[in-house]
């Protein structure tokens, strides 16, 4: 014993100097900050899996240790985890999301838990099904929030000594707020939507109760737990979102309304330091929310992408030409090099402000890719009259190319307005001209070769662009005075 306590000795005299030769070479600081706020990637296959065991011993520990039991739940954990794999591998977005996967299988498994806490201290009937519902739409996509309505009213029917009234009952309250969940606007309407999983859940509950299916006292006691649902409801979507929203960095519909409120620091330090960016990115965002319309796509995501999309311009607003004022161009003492480094920093810059306060994945990539890897043309071209041997990407943007139709109709409504803004004498024709110009252009410069839009689909934004300048810069019809003022000013 006592060679023992002699080596435990050493060990921790030689540690004590190794600690203490640290301190003399000055401590070692770590950035806590940074530290949280790094990205963790999880291989799905891990995370499906995880969840699956999960999954398997919740559902094992509820119904008993059995070995029939064990078989029996092992068989349909591995067949729900099949129908889950089979419809998420469906949706591209979310099966090349290692962040997407784990929301799924964390609201799947938060879902069970809350399901079995209803179950033992309250009543399974209320059990907040469609907040989880709810979740699945606004949080991911319709389709997983339908899976979640089947796999959880199913495994509360079966832990419920296999009730079907359990089952159908919950299933009800979670179809009925499947659809009204896709037009949700703002948090008041989670009011709406708890009061109609309670009314649903009410229902049918009366409906088993017509038919015998039980008691007056039970009905009662029922009827009182659906109404708690619908409060709970209420109160998971209102306090347990915002934090999924927060933490997997999901964009809802409600959220883009908020950011797209004008009160925003953001959007209000652009309208005072660069007013002339502002009035792009209202029109731009105009054009971007018809075009996305056209093809189906997020409306709002499109509108708030757009407003956003040049604020990196709040650094140096002055050296874009629709923050100019008459007189001199400060880009004139530049030279092409410098001018383009300035113009191309925007992008940077607006991708590091968009991360400072906060801004979703998905904006920030619209900013970053709203320009793609296009040659800014006029200083490219200043500085290939002194050198022609001059290097192309050092007046290229640095990208990369849109990878979303949302950040293609970004950038294409970008330089449409852009474009056709300092034409002077408008015409329909000089507006469908402009617009094919930069959309081939783009395409032939190899834009869209990693954006999952189809050229059906850049056919509907180009035509819907094209209307939507058209209604912007209508010609106006000249009345007698205007005649007359021209006459006189000639």
């Amino acid at each position: 014993m006592r060679p023992f306590k002699q080596w435990i000795r050493q060990i921790l005299i030689r540690a004590a100097r190794d600690l203490d030769s640290e301190k003399s070479h000055g401590p070692v600081m770590r950035n806590t900050k940074q530290f949280l706020t790094k990205e963790i990637k999880i291989p799905v296959i891990i995370t499906t899996s995880i969840a699956a065991v999960i999954v398997y011993f919740m559902i094992l520990l509820e119904l008993g240790l059995r070995y029939d039991t064990m078989i029996a739940v092992l068989m349909l954990t591995i067949a729900l985890l099949f129908v889950f794999i089979h419809e998420i591998r469906k949706e591209k977005s979310i099966s090349n999301d290692n962040d997407a996967i784990v929301l799924v299988c964390f609201i799947l498994i938060i879902g069970i838990l809350a399901m079995q806490i209803a179950q033992e201290y309250i009543s399974i009937f209320a059990f907040p099904i469609s907040a989880f519902v709810v979740m699945g739409v606004m949080l991911i996509n319709p389709r997983t929030a339908l899976i979640y309505a089947v796999i959880l009213s199913l495994l509360a029917g079966i832990l419920s000594n296999m009730n079907f009234i359990v089952f159908f009952v919950l299933f009800c309250s979670s179809i009925i707020v499947l659809h009204p969940a896709k037009n949700i606007r703002s948090r008041s309407d989670f009011v709406i939507i708890g009061l109609r999983s309670a009314a649903a859940n009410i229902l049918v509950i009366t409906v088993f109760y017509l038919l015998n299916a039980y008691h007056f006292n039970d009905y009662k006691f029922y009827f009182y737990y659906s109404l708690l649902n619908g409060v709970f409801t209420i109160v998971i979507l209102l306090v347990i979102m915002p934090i999924f929203e927060k933490i997997f960095s999901r964009t809802t519909s409600i959220k883009l309304i908020e950011l797209s409120d004008f009160n925003n620091p953001l959007l209000k330090d652009l309208m005072l330091e660069a007013p002339g960016t502002y009035h792009h990115s209202l029109m731009t965002a105009s054009i971007a929310e018809n075009a996305a319309i056209a093809i189906k796509e997020d409306s709002i995501l499109a509108r708030v992408c757009a407003y956003y999309h040049d604020i990196g311009k709040i650094k140096n607003p002055k050296y874009f030409i629709e923050n100019q004022s008459a007189g001199q161009n400060p880009h004139d003492p530049l030279t092409p090099a410098m001018s383009a480094l300035i113009l191309s920093s925007h992008v940077k810059d607006g991708a590091a402000l968009a991360k400072q306060y906060n801004l979703d994945d998905s904006i920030i990539d619209a900013i970053k890719q709203h320009h793609g890897t296009t040659l800014m043309s006029l200083f490219y071209r200043k500085a290939s009259e002194k050198n022609p041997d001059i290097d192309k990407e050092a007046f290229s943007y640095g990208g990369p190319a849109p990878r979303s139709k949302i950040s293609a109709i970004i950038m294409l409504a970008d330089s449409a307005e852009a474009a056709c803004r300092p034409i002077d004498d408008i015409s329909n024709v000089k507006i469908k001209d402009t617009v094919e110009n930069i959309f081939k252009h783009n395409f032939n410069e190899g834009q869209f070769e990693k954006c999952p839009i189809t050229m059906r689909e850049l056919h509907d934004v180009k035509e819907s662009i094209i209307n939507t300048l058209l209604g912007m810069y209508h010609a106006r019809i000249p009345y007698a005075d205007d005649e007359k003022d021209k006459n006189n000013n000639s």
